[in-house]
């Protein structure tokens, strides 16, 4: 029996049954955290970055794609709701965070490598789209909310490696910073 099964209990998806108590919107992100974590010992040991679940929501079927990135900020969002989870979702909350916290534990060359690669992913897509600035500079400005969650989410990566494992990539994010500064058509 893996030691996931042993946290969540020798059938998960009996487990899973139990009804979420809280607000539809945060129901679906215990379920979808829970299914992450369900997973995430496969994930780990996989070479996959992007790990493609389907989950049932009070709010329908979901189909985000896991990364120890997406992970953490499900897990930062319930805790920042923690009051307006009911107690079945509260309990949930805990055997979430017991089992990051476990995995992170069990797998640490795999966690490392696996938020290396993440964060690379996220560099890559926010410097293409700083990129295109000169190409496009009003479609630019029109996207740039959507496209800054790259930016958002590998500085949300870097914290979760930390100072010493992060070196070479905090040059990194702090040199594709610098071009913000630069206008387009000099970056």
């Amino acid at each position: 029996m893996s030691w996931l099964k042993k946290l969540f209990g020798s059938d998960h998806d009996t487990a899973s049954q139990i009804p979420t108590d809280s607000p539809p919107e945060l129901a679906a992100t215990v379920l979808e955290a829970e299914k992450f974590t369900d997973q995430l010992e496969e994930y780990l040991l996989s070479d996959k970055l992007f790990w493609q679940i389907s989950v049932d929501t009070p709010l329908g079927t979901r189909q985000p794609k896991m990364t120890l990135g997406s992970l953490y900020e499900r897990i930062q969002e319930l805790e920042a709701h923690r009051a307006d989870l009911g107690p079945n979702d509260r309990a949930r909350l805990e055997k979430i965070e017991q089992a990051w916290e476990e995995a992170q534990r069990r797998y640490p060359e795999q966690w490392r490598e696996k938020l290396r690669r993440e964060f690379k992913s996220y560099m890559n897509n926010w410097k293409y789209f700083l990129e295109q600035r000169s190409s496009n500079s009003e479609r630019w400005a029109q996207e740039y909310k959507f496209e800054v969650r790259n930016r958002e989410r590998a500085r949300l990566v870097l914290q979760l490696l930390g100072p010493e494992a992060a070196a070479d990539l905090l040059r990194e994010y702090e040199t594709i910073e610098k071009t913000l500064d630069t206008p387009p058509d000099e970056a």
